[in-house]
């Protein structure tokens, strides 16, 4: 059923929903049939993904603080949660950025100095993050690992700066039938850039003229490494018409330091 109503939506090109990050009632455009993508929010510039990403934050807030938030923008400033969004540009960061004890950054590339401010934004490389053991109880990123070159050295670090029962709630490209990652680009030991595949970049707001590298698109392995590291891993496959989740291949992956 759901499969028809959106194929209804993409032939119409737009529908109403309920948008969980700006908290209001508002006409989405659907451009493309990558609806994970897509389905734009005209107030806040969500997308189907970020709104995916916005329900299970809210769940886990909700959770822990017994509080009833149906958006990202009622959160109240004094949370009593840590939060660290390792991007500082999109919806999700515009409004999370009111509450307190909220950090952002973003990488600059090798030659800007990790863990100093560029244009008062952090540079951070997640492989070396300039935080303290136990720093906080939520970390947000999305379709960032891949760009990684070894990124489950970024998770190790992740580990080490969530507190305990802390999460790290993330998407990244992933092969829901594979079970290898597949690892595309890698730095060898030398520190150069060794392709096992053709190259693939992504957009990137920050290198928007040439975009980014896509080093592993990851698979049942990551999960599988995931645990080795210490975390506990869920994964949320949610689509909803009304909230403007939509699309078959919505994954948001939830690792939870033990």
């Amino acid at each position: 059923m759901k499969d028809f109503i959106e194929k209804k939506l993409i032939e119409i090109g737009f529908s109403f929903i309920f948008c969980n990050v700006c908290g209001s009632i508002r006409k989405i455009k659907i451009r493309t049939k990558n609806l994970r993508e897509d389905a734009t929010c005209k107030k806040c510039d969500s997308n189907s993904r970020k709104r995916h990403l916005a329900e299970v934050i809210l769940e886990l807030i909700n959770t822990k603080n017994s509080s009833s938030y149906n958006s990202l923008k009622a959160i109240k400033e004094d949370s009593g949660i840590t939060i660290y969004n390792v991007e500082s540009n999109g919806a999700l960061h515009h409004y999370l950025k009111h509450i307190k004890n909220y950090v952002c950054s973003e990488y600059f590339g090798p030659y800007e100095t990790q863990g100093r401010e560029k244009n008062g934004i952090l540079n951070v490389d997640l492989m070396n993050i300039p935080f303290e053991n136990n720093t906080f109880d939520l970390i947000i990123s999305t379709e960032v690992f891949e760009h990684i070159p070894d990124p489950y050295k970024a998770f190790h670090e992740v580990h080490r700066i969530l507190k305990k029962g802390g999460s790290h709630i993330f998407t990244v490209p992933y092969y829901e039938n594979g079970e290898k990652d597949e690892v595309r680009a890698f730095l060898n030991d030398h520190n150069e850039l060794v392709y096992t595949m053709e190259p693939q970049y992504h957009g990137d707001p920050i290198r928007s003229d040439e975009g980014i590298l896509v080093y592993t698109i990851f698979a049942k392995e990551m999960q599988q490494k995931l645990e080795s590291i210490g975390f506990k891993v869920a994964v949320n496959k949610k689509r909803s018409i009304t909230k403007g989740i939509l699309g078959s291949n919505n994954l948001v992956f939830i690792t939870t330091k033990l």
